[in-house]
């Protein structure tokens, strides 16, 4: 009978003990995986400001880009009149020549 209370309290302290290792195990992995999201978290915050200020960045730059764009546009047109007058004084100018000859 004593062999057997032996067996039987040497498996409780097996059980106990794999017990106790399986949930130290189990309490390692779940802090490991807590840091591990918690530098993942910090990753995509830092990637959502890198691309918030690279968004805010372009949202400048197109805006500056479409203002030289309508200056460009306007000094066009306002310089229009002045080329098409050139472009009859040397059409004048030379049509003068020919009769000239």
């Amino acid at each position: 009978m004593r062999g057997v209370l032996d067996i039987i309290g040497w498996s409780f302290v097996a059980a106990v003990t794999a017990w106790g290792v399986t949930l130290i195990w189990a309490r390692l992995t779940v802090v490991q995986s807590r840091a591990a999201m918690q530098e993942e978290i910090r990753y995509w915050r830092a990637e959502t400001a890198r691309a918030r200020a690279v968004a805010a960045q372009l949202k400048n730059e197109i805006a500056t880009w479409s203002r030289g764009a309508q200056q460009g546009r306007q000094d066009v047109m306002a310089i229009m009149p002045l080329l098409v007058a050139a472009q009859e004084q040397v059409s004048g100018a030379k049509l003068a020549d020919l009769t000239e000859v």
